[in-house]
């Protein structure tokens, strides 16, 4: 059964009077998806106001519609919750569900790998829900938490952040038990500057943490650390990372094409123990002893992550290894890109003995770095022996540059697909990465 499952849910959690029952099947914001049972809340944006569309999404199948434009105000309609502000409504409905729930909450935040460290923790854990798709802003995050079951034990969330007093909204609703701060990377540098500006927002989760609850990070920089302890010198800090010096950490690593094979050890484990997953990459080990320290949070057996670890594959992150044109490898990256990301999916094809290729797509909201950090990044695929890069967008050219001799830049989505086309063959592994506002995607079906 969903948090939200009915009109009398809505009425519990949001704290008013419904006068008729409604079963709930459906929560959109978005008018063309409706169906028939759905709740619909309207939701008001730079280019677009919800409000204008509550009579289609009844006439789509709609049971309720959220509102927040005056116009809605004085109309004696059970079906239509009038309220001052819808993003606000869903945020008090959100945590009027967190208040009431017995179980344990698990919030994760980071510039890179939450997504891929959710899907570790709640497949791994038994009788869990976590975040729907990429829901993990002000309107997702409270989207996720009513599609969760309310049987489940665990609730796992990701939480993103654009700007300053994101993470602090988002895990004020939460109050999770457990908050884990994956990394602290060069992301949103637009609007957070700096990687102070990113270690900054991050931390918004530290003072959220419950009294006697965790923090789990990442052992890779001690000022770092040095600055989580000290804005709650008596929390419960728990790190993991590739050195031994970590609380949680690997041994006898073996990376392959066919995924990651180490030993986990920690002070806190009586004895090492094995792990065996399809996910790639060194910053995927990283994320599987991230996803191990939260077990050894909620006191659950650890041996558990090794029991179920083989389900979380390669798909069930944001990227995905397919086959391409005439049987080449494609590892589809499309979703999104910032300078740390680039670099661990670059790392990827150093496992490959194949000729390598990386197409890069822009990455955006770097501030006044962009120019410099697109060509670092040219520089470091180079240096890690890619045999072609391959730059779209104004940006991508100074990465093109940065590589180099066998750097090829397109300005025209056409001729990138004929040159792909005519230049791909069956042992080539590709790498296709670039920011969400590229739709780097349209290179994926060629």
């Amino acid at each position: 059964m969903k948090f939200i499952a009915s009109s009398s849910d809505v009425e519990k959690y949001l704290n008013i009077d419904i006068k008729e029952y409604f079963l709930i099947k459906n929560i959109s914001t978005d008018s063309r998806s409706i169906k028939k049972d759905s709740f619909f809340i309207a939701i008001k944006g730079e280019r677009f106001n919800g409000n204008d569309y509550v009579e289609e999404a009844f006439n789509k199948g709609a049971v309720l519609a959220l509102v927040d434009d005056p116009r809605f105000a004085n109309i004696k309609n059970n079906r239509i919750i009038y309220v001052k502000n819808t993003i606000q409504a869903l945020a008090t409905m959100a945590g009027n569900i967190i208040n009431n729930y017995d179980g344990k909450v698990v919030a994760i935040t980071g510039s890179n790998g939450k997504t891929t460290t959710t899907n570790i923790i709640a497949s791994t854990l038994e009788s869990s829900s976590s975040t729907l798709a990429n829901f993990n802003n002000e309107i997702g995050l409270p989207l996720s938490i009513f599609n969760s079951s309310s049987k489940s034990d665990y609730l796992v969330y990701e939480i993103g952040a654009s700007k300053f007093n994101d993470i602090n909204y988002l895990s004020k609703i939460l109050k999770p038990d457990i908050g884990v701060i994956t990394n602290i990377g060069l992301s949103h540098l637009e609007s957070l500057k700096n990687k102070q500006g990113v270690l900054k927002v991050k931390s918004e989760i530290v003072n959220n943490i419950k009294k006697d609850g965790f923090l789990i990070v990442p052992d890779e920089n001690k000022s770092h650390l040095k600055h989580w302890k000290s804005l709650r010198s008596h929390i419960n800090m728990v790190t993991f990372g590739l050195e031994r010096s970590s609380d949680f950490h690997p041994l006898e690593i073996n990376l392959n094409t066919n995924g990651v094979d180490f030993s986990v050890e920690s002070k806190y484990l009586d004895k090492r123990f094995k792990i065996n997953s399809k996910l790639e990459g060194n910053h995927n080990i990283v994320n599987i002893l991230a996803s191990c320290a939260v077990h050894y949070c909620l006191k659950k057996n650890i041996n558990e992550i090794t029991k179920n670890i083989e389900s979380v594959i390669f798909n069930n992150s944001r990227s995905s290894k397919i086959k391409w044109i005439k049987g080449s490898t494609l590892i589809d990256d499309t979703y999104n890109a910032n300078p740390d990301s680039a670099r661990k999916s670059i790392d990827l094809l150093g496992n490959y003995n194949n000729k390598t290729y990386v197409i890069l797509g822009d990455m955006l909201e770097l501030g006044k770095y962009k120019k410099k950090l697109h060509k670092e990044i040219g520089k470091y695929a180079k240096l890690k022996g890619i045999d072609i890069f391959i730059g779209f967008g104004e940006l991508a050219k100074h990465a093109v540059d940065g590589f180099g001799n066998d750097g090829i830049f397109f300005k025209e989505e056409s001729e990138l697909k004929n040159y792909l086309k005519q230049n791909i063959s069956k042992k080539d592994v590709i790498l296709i990465k670039g920011s969400r506002g590229m739709k780097m995607e349209r290179f994926v079906n060629v």
